[in-house]
């Protein structure tokens, strides 16, 4: 029932797995190769310069080929920004991404969470009220640096979410028995569109190295303008949100999003 319910996020999840597995060991095998070959390459026009006359100051030719590598890092992401909802009592949500960067600058961005949000006063005379389900997202950033080590970018992303959500009334008299209803829906689907503006800077955990102002580790934020696109809403009561995008009534729905992710690669 599960798999059944959340088959279209799974596959973008397996698909996105699967394809990073394969790049970190294509990655992995190529990167001796690339070594040797970049060697090679300085061995030979410093052997060229020293025949010129000039051997105190060799001439060196960067490799086009191997200095801009078609996929050149995977990264994986998680919203910290999304732990600190796990000390409320009306929300909790978990968010965490894989990228895929090609050229340096283009990435491939997948990103999946888990929201269960209890949203105070979403009804009159409710007792409670809880939205609970997944959500996905896959677009493409552009990067480009303002310093050797911070970006910025923008993107595109498109976000899918499968949920459920259930409630109870409670409608009080002072001449008969309170009454109570409960009322809820499942296997809820919900589609929308997103515009992305981020910046991310490596963080320099040593000063040992100044010359080398990179670690494996990033920490960044992201302005998300969110447009709901595919969404058929229950007439009555209606449902209040969507896991990953927001409140049902609102078509546009701003976000902001911080995090810490890790690169493997260069």
């Amino acid at each position: 029932m599960i798999l059944q319910q959340y088959s279209y996020i799974s596959k973008i999840f397996l698909i996105v797995v699967a394809v990073t597995i394969n790049v970190l060991v294509c990655q992995a095998q190529n990167e001796g190769v690339d070594s040797r070959d970049t060697l090679q390459i300085f061995v030979a026009d410093s052997t060229q310069a020293t025949h010129q006359g000039n051997a105190e100051e060799p001439i060196v030719i960067i490799d086009s080929v191997h200095s801009k590598k078609l996929i050149s890092g995977v990264e994986l992401a998680l919203d910290y920004g999304k732990m600190l909802t796990l000390w409320t009592n009306f929300e909790s949500k978990y968010e965490g991404g894989i990228n895929i960067r090609f050229y340096e600058r283009i990435v491939l961005a997948s990103e999946f969470g888990y929201a269960e949000l209890n949203p105070l006063k979403a009804y009159d005379n409710a007792l409670y009220y809880t939205v609970k389900g997944s959500y996905a997202r896959l677009g493409i950033d552009y990067y480009t640096s303002y310093d050797p080590k911070s970006f910025y970018y923008a993107g595109l992303r498109y976000g899918l979410s499968i949920f459920e959500d259930e409630g109870m009334f409670l409608i009080d008299s002072d001449y008969w028995e309170d009454y109570e209803e409960g009322f809820g829906s499942k296997d809820i689907s919900a589609s929308w569109a997103e515009i992305i503006i981020g910046t991310e800077t490596y963080l320099k955990l040593s000063k040992k190295n100044k010359d080398n102002p990179k670690s494996k580790l990033l920490l960044g934020w992201k302005f998300r303008l969110r447009f709901l696109m595919d969404f058929e809403n229950r007439d009555e009561p209606r449902i209040y949100s969507i896991p990953g995008y927001g409140r049902t009534f609102d078509q546009v729905a701003p976000a902001l999003n911080f995090y810490i992710k890790y690169r493997f690669g260069n």
